[in-house]
């Protein structure tokens, strides 16, 4: 559980790791740069409408700040759901005292693997989708290969979990009890030893993808000074979850004010005699009209005007 905790942590820390890059910490920098190319930027999804303020249609610039916004609240609601989904999964195995099937739809474990699932690919379609908004101004520091590391260590092992996990499914078939073989605990052996392997592969490829040189003097930017709570990056995490909500209530806010204007503007009338009063003695009587031979001549107070 906390090992999957921390893996969606740090799937957000790498979106806050390419805003820092881009806008050196500064939210407002990114979304001037996505501003300028606005128009090659998909409209975000309807979906998240409440959240967007102002609305992505008025300004280049609402149209950056919503794509931005739609891409932090897809990893955000990864970060909230995986440990909430990871506790349920833990407590549904200690209620039972035999494993739950996975791929057995009246199980409730098949619908939380499930939600997980959305919320991965969610996830990961909210950070693929920024890195082809930005990939052109952070080029120097080759992001494709860092996407491909922290995406291989999150997302990609937790699809081949499922896959494993369905093919012993499969390969037991519906006899769990032949020759004592549990096929929820054969997957979970081998997943393991997968990733016990895998993570050899992954952290060398760490050092080659993530290299000190980036970030010193001489490179193409210098490196900032950064303290480890500056790594852990808690408080930029939390700033941008205030962000959010931030957003959503101003949003909110522009809605409902929008509705009283509407509201009032339908059902206010005004007598037009109080405005021919407020007028002075009614509009009827400062124009006249009179029609002759030689055209139209139209009097207007005091003021004849030919037309």
């Amino acid at each position: 559980v906390i090992r999957e905790c921390y893996e969606a942590y740090v799937i957000y820390q790498f979106l806050s790791f390419l805003v820092a890059v881009l806008g050196k910490g500064d939210r407002s920098v990114v979304v001037e740069l996505l501003a300028r190319h606005a128009d090659n930027l998909r409209p975000p999804l309807k979906c998240l409408s409440c959240l967007y303020y102002p609305d992505p249609e008025e300004s280049p610039r609402a149209m950056a700040n919503a794509v931005l916004l739609e891409c932090q609240v897809l990893a955000l609601q990864f970060v909230f759901l995986r440990p909430i989904l990871s506790i349920s999964l833990f407590v549904l195995d200690m209620m039972y005292e035999e494993p739950l099937p996975t791929w057995d739809f009246r199980s409730p474990k098949f619908y939380i693997v499930m939600v997980q699932n959305i919320s991965v690919f969610a996830a990961f379609a909210g950070l693929l989708r920024f890195y082809h908004a930005v990939h052109d101004y952070i080029e120097w520091i080759q992001p494709w290969p860092k996407f491909l590391c922290i995406k291989g260590v999150v997302m990609i092992t937790f699809w081949q979990g499922l896959v494993i996990s369905f093919v012993a499914s499969a390969t037991a078939g519906g006899d769990r009890s032949k020759d004592n073989f549990d096929p929820d605990e054969w997957a979970s052996q081998v997943q393991n030893l997968l990733i016990c392997l895998e993570m050899l592969g992954f952290s060398i490829a760490h050092y080659f993808v993530f290299p000190t040189e980036e970030w010193e003097e001489g490179f193409i930017r210098k490196r900032l000074d950064m303290s480890v709570g500056d790594s852990i990056a808690f408080g930029d995490f939390v700033s941008d979850v205030k962000m959010v909500y931030k957003s959503s209530r101003s949003a909110r806010a522009n809605r409902a004010d929008r509705k009283d204007y509407s509201t009032i503007g339908s059902s206010s009338t005004i007598p037009s005699e109080d405005i021919d009063n407020e007028l002075g003695g009614g509009i009827g009587s400062d124009i006249e009209s009179s029609s002759g031979d030689d055209g139209k001549k139209i009097v207007v107070g005091m003021d004849v005007v030919e037309k």
